[in-house]
């Protein structure tokens, strides 16, 4: 059954996807479906888009996420541990030098989906266990992530882990003040100030951006406004 739904999700034309939305049926069939498979159906209709599109989704990180800017204050290197926690298909390690590796609890699934790129190395696990030695990263990218994980604080307290002293985090994070119920795959609503007491106990923050949240998929379709905001955090670790 559960197939079957990713099947027809994959299938199901962007409008009437909109419209199940909008209707509050999309939130229904998530919960049918359980989060993973949920996760697992976005990622199988996103894979080839994806693909075929990556100057785009570039694009994205430029105009919205303030890139290069953020590639500038954490100093990216040839040399450097990279990480990106829940890194689904089109992680950011495909735009940043470095010794590159990403966590999925997905990642199996993913690697019949999409050839990541020989030079990144993608492990299956979630951002509550991560398995790297103490202050193996100088650098660790969590974006559009911590909504999705069970235990966010256990999340934040394993990236402060496996991150070096001095070492920098980039969060971005979809922020919700009024904390509505979401999705077998969104179990969390968080607000800037949600965001900013996970973060206090390790780091301290370089950068700091309130920006548009669209959402790749949404960008690549052409879309370039949105009601919602995301913040995007440049951390250092204590």
């Amino acid at each position: 059954m559960k197939q079957l739904l990713v099947f027809l999700q994959g299938i199901t034309p962007r409008p009437i996807k909109t419209l199940l939305r909008r209707l509050g049926i999309n939130r229904a069939i998530s919960w049918v479906m359980g989060k993973k498979t949920t996760e697992l159906a976005f990622q199988t209709a996103w894979a080839k888009t994806f693909k075929n599109n990556k100057a785009l989704v570039l694009e994205y990180w430029q105009h919205l996420r303030s890139f290069d800017e953020i590639k500038t204050l954490v100093k990216c290197r040839d040399d450097m541990n990279v990480l990106d926690v829940g890194c689904g298909i089109s992680t950011v390690l495909h735009f940043v030098p470095g010794n590159r590796y990403g966590i999925d609890p997905l990642a199996e699934s993913y690697k019949t989906l999409y050839d990541y790129p020989e030079e990144i190395t993608i492990l299956e696990a979630g951002g509550e266990d991560l398995p790297f030695e103490n202050g193996f990263f100088g650098l660790v990218f969590c974006t559009n992530v911590l909504d999705h994980v069970t235990d966010p604080r256990r999340t934040i307290d394993n990236i402060a882990r496996v991150l070096e002293k001095d070492g920098h985090f980039v969060l971005a994070v979809e922020l919700f003040e009024d904390k509505p119920e979401r999705d077998a795959a969104h179990p969390h609503s968080l607000a800037k100030a949600d965001v900013l007491e996970l973060v206090q106990d390790h780091f301290d923050i370089v950068f700091e951006k309130v920006t548009p949240w669209i959402g790749l998929r949404k960008y690549v379709d052409g879309i370039r406004t949105s009601e919602q905001d995301e913040v995007i955090l440049v951390l250092r670790k204590r």
